[in-house]
C-alpha cells in the first residue's frame, strides 16, 4: 500500500471516529499523529 492510500485510509478512519461523537481521544490523536507522520516522510523524499 503507498503513503497517499494510507494517508487516505487513516483519514477516513478518523473522520468515523470524529463523527460517532464518543470518547475516542486518544485513538484520534493516535490517527492524526500516524498521518502527520506519513505525511512528513513523503515531504522528505520529494
Amino acid at each position: 500500500m503507498d503513503t497517499m492510500a494510507k494517508i487516505k485510509l487513516l483519514e477516513d478512519r478518523l473522520q468515523k471516529l470524529s463523527s460517532n461523537e464518543k470518547e475516542n481521544n486518544g485513538v484520534c490523536r493516535k490517527i492524526k499523529r500516524n498521518v502527520r507522520n506519513l505525511q512528513k516522510g513523503m515531504a522528505i523524499r520529494i
